[in-house]
């Protein structure tokens, strides 16, 4: 007889948490009781903590059903129903689900037979309840927050610059208004918002979380009525809630100018960036992000020039990686020139991925590994120290091989892909590409090339880097 592989799903909100029966140690304990009760030994929990029921959004059960997809789950278990869901539109999807990969669904708590029209009836009839008793809930708590919003409570984490006293209410932070003010006096000064992050990233006020100053969390601020002593809850505006900053008409011009700004820096036309999103920083790793240049020649032309910059290495403090469109296209064209391939490559790249594939191998295994030792932990067949100890072991053996799988792949010029298959697109690019509108050029790299890495070659009597480029990978 197949020995049955139960998938224990759990899950609380944060509502629940201290409610008997439904923590996180109280399902888990019911749960494998049951499972002693039918004989089921091969059991893997699956565990949401602190997620609504409302969406189907959740890590856990989303693992759930990739396994389940798998093969690796027959039976899927849960406590009570509304623990998996409390949409009845998603109970019938999930339960088409199941239906489709063979695996059967129980609650611990309640009976229900799907293979019949009364059984789907009947938890149709009580997920349609688990529904409205969270959308009743919902609505209580949003009629609470409006309500507290009304008298001046503030629900939610102070904002920078504020914080709450004994009653909720918001009043000034004095040490860190004085950041606040700084930010509105140097935007009013002309400063742009990335100016504004790199210049408050070089004084001594530094942000709550993190260690540098996000474009977006400064917009965030500046873009609060808190500043003007008003508070927003759901598009709804109460004034005079707490003491602010400006005045509401000095608000009003803040806004102003902030959003005058972003007129003017509207795009009239639409810039055909050949390579975005393609382009590794050598400083940083991450890709170079794409601007237009545009100005007027001698002859009141208008002109344009694309370029790419890394913004990550901007807001760092650091000097920022930049190229224009036009040298990286001759460097492209010198690069798939200069490509050669004869029979080694084709025996080093099968050397290549025999090794990745062991690597993967291994990798699979110690997951295999590590499951093992979850459900022995789950089952009590290991202290919680003995555990710990082996899932440490093998998590340290998986992120070394990680890195060697990495490393592997970054040293591999073509990845999987048939060097046949890359000569023929090579002599494609060296034959057609010059010749193609910038149009057809951003369909071809962005349909075959995968990145492209910056690799720095000299440094200019300016002092500044001089790169050159090379096609790391290949779709």
């Amino acid at each position: 007889m197949k020995e049955r592989k139960i998938g224990l799903y759990i899950r609380v909100s944060t509502e629940e948490q201290a409610i008997e029966g439904y923590s996180i140690s109280g399902q888990r304990e019911r749960l494998k009781a049951f499972c002693v009760a039918q004989s089921w030994e091969t059991i893997k929990f699956y565990v949401d903590e602190g997620i609504s029921g409302r969406s189907t959004e959740r890590p856990a059960l989303k693992k759930l059903m990739k396994d389940i997809e798998n093969g690796l789950i027959d039976v899927l278990l849960v406590y009570r129903l509304d623990r998996l869901t409390r949409s009845v539109r998603d109970l019938h999807d999930i339960l088409d689900f199941l239906e489709k990969h063979n695996c059967q669904f129980r609650s611990a708590t309640e009976v229900y037979d799907t293979s019949t029209a009364m059984g789907r009836m009947f938890i149709t009839i009580v997920a349609a309840i688990a529904e409205w008793e969270s959308a009743n809930l919902g609505e209580r708590v949003r009629l609470g927050q409006i309500e507290k919003a009304r008298q001046g409570e503030w629900s939610a984490p102070a904002p920078y610059g504020f914080r709450k006293n004994d009653q909720k209410r918001l009043e000034v932070n004095p040490d860190e208004i004085e950041a606040v003010k700084l930010m509105v006096r140097k935007v009013k000064e002309g400063y742009s918002f990335r100016q504004l992050s790199m210049y408050m990233q070089n004084t001594s006020y530094k942000p709550r979380r993190g260690y540098k100053w996000h474009i977006a969390s400064l917009l965030d601020l500046l873009h609060n009525p808190v500043l003007y002593g008003a508070m927003q809850w759901n598009d709804e505006i109460y004034e005079g809630t707490h003491e602010g900053i400006m005045s509401k008409e000095d608000f009003t011009q803040l806004q102003n100018i902030i959003k005058s700004r972003q007129l003017q820096k509207k795009r009239e036309t639409n810039y055909n960036f050949i390579y975005q999103t393609k382009i590794i920083c050598p400083s940083c790793g991450n890709r170079l992000s794409s601007e237009c240049s545009r100005w007027k020649n001698k002859n009141g032309i208008e002109r344009s020039a694309n370029r790419y910059r890394c913004q990550s290495c901007a807001l760092d403090g650091r000097e920022p990686v930049s190229i224009s469109e036009y040298k990286l296209t001759l460097q492209l064209i010198q690069h798939m020139n200069a490509l050669t391939f004869d029979e080694n490559d084709h025996e080093e790249l099968e050397a290549e991925k025999d090794n990745l594939q062991l690597i993967e191998n291994e990798m699979r295994r110690i997951e295999r590994e590590r499951e093992k030792y979850q459900r022995a932990w789950a089952s009590d067949l290991i202290s919680d120290t003995e555990f710990k100890n082996r899932m440490d072991d093998t998590r340290k053996r998986y992120s070394d091989l990680e890195r060697q799988l990495n490393v592997s792949q970054d040293e591999t010029t073509f990845g999987n892909v048939n060097p046949e298959y890359i000569k023929q697109l090579s002599n494609e690019f060296n034959q057609n590409y010059e010749y193609l509108t910038d149009e057809e050029k951003r369909t071809f790299v962005q349909q075959f090339i995968e990145s492209i890495e910056l690799i720095e070659v000299a440094t200019a009597p300016s002092g500044k880097k001089v790169y050159d480029v090379k096609v790391v990978r290949f779709f």
